[in-house]
């Protein structure tokens, strides 16, 4: 039987929720009801499927007022983006699953389909030549620190033959559309790389990636399937100082940075977003990597 371990917050308690932030975990309920908690863990050996889908949104969400991104609660931890009509802050309403009717009044929606790819700046192992999932694990836990703050902890991540634990934290601004990622890695030996990055759109990507550490891409893609005909236009990007960089690699899916920690275990690098789905927003490739590279 799966177990987990979820201290319950009540949706109303101020020190998760600010006017202009907001991050959050909810448990999936038949109910309906669908109630925040501040912090829950797996075990190690928990079905893959079934942690995915005891989280509402399928795992913790953070959000500012243009864009909000999930982080999954399985082995992918991927990153998955949220793109809004008008800054505002409304996931509380929508939950990532936007209905027509909220569509039609101005709410944002879900905008990317991350797939197999290493989706908004998803952090992964990388081994082969490849980028690799944290699969094996003796626990996982997702916990709100605050309103603009989640952290994703997974112990003794089983890697090239040892343990790390990994610590990752995701944070956002009231006064920008960036997503600042921190990842600390202990036990970790000098000769493990690891890799993130952002996706290319399924549907007339175009990007580039730079030594230097920018990468960006644009283009279509059907964030869910039930829906063909609900195409999303959208932009990624991913800024990483260079004391990180290991390699620069372009494969299929992705545009990818190579990585090793620097001498405190440390991984710095912030990821942004956007959709033409925002009324004031960027409506090209061309606007899109002007401002990235401006």
């Amino acid at each position: 039987m799966m177990r987990f371990i979820c201290i319950l917050m009540l949706s109303g308690c101020c020190v998760y929720s600010h006017a202009d932030t907001d991050a959050y975990i909810k448990l999936f309920d038949h109910h309906g009801k669908h109630p925040r908690v501040v912090s829950v863990t797996f075990p190690g050996n928990a079905n893959t499927l079934d942690m995915y889908n005891s989280i509402y949104g399928h795992g913790a969400v953070i959000e500012n007022p243009w864009v909000a991104f999930r982080i999954y609660m399985d082995n992918r931890q991927s990153l998955d983006l949220y793109v809004k009509q008008k800054p505002q802050m409304e996931l509380d309403v929508t939950g990532f699953y936007t209905t027509p009717e909220q569509l039609a009044g101005g709410y944002g929606c879900d905008v990317l389909w991350a797939g197999k790819s290493i989706a908004a700046g998803s952090f992964r192992g990388w081994q082969d030549n490849a980028p690799v999932t944290i699969d094996t694990v003796s626990a996982r836990t997702q916990t709100v620190l605050s309103s603009s703050c989640v952290e994703v902890v997974d112990r003794e991540w089983v890697y090239n033959g040892h343990k790390i634990n990994m610590l990752q934290k995701y944070s956002v601004k009231e006064d920008s559309r960036d997503l600042w990622v921190e990842i600390t890695l202990e036990g970790h030996e000098d000769t493990d790389l690891f890799c993130t990055g952002i996706q290319k759109l399924e549907i007339d990507n175009t990007g580039f990636i730079r030594q230097h550490g920018v990468a960006a891409s644009w283009g279509k893609n059907v964030p869910d399937k039930s829906y063909p005909d609900m195409v999303e236009q959208v932009g990624l990007s991913i800024f990483i100082d260079t004391e990180y960089i290991v390699d620069v690699v372009e494969d299929e899916l992705n545009y990818i940075f190579v990585v090793r920690p620097d001498r405190n275990g440390k991984i710095r690098y912030k990821v942004r977003a956007a959709g033409d789905r925002e009324k004031d927003g960027f409506k090209s490739a061309q606007q899109w990597f002007d401002a990235i590279e401006k």
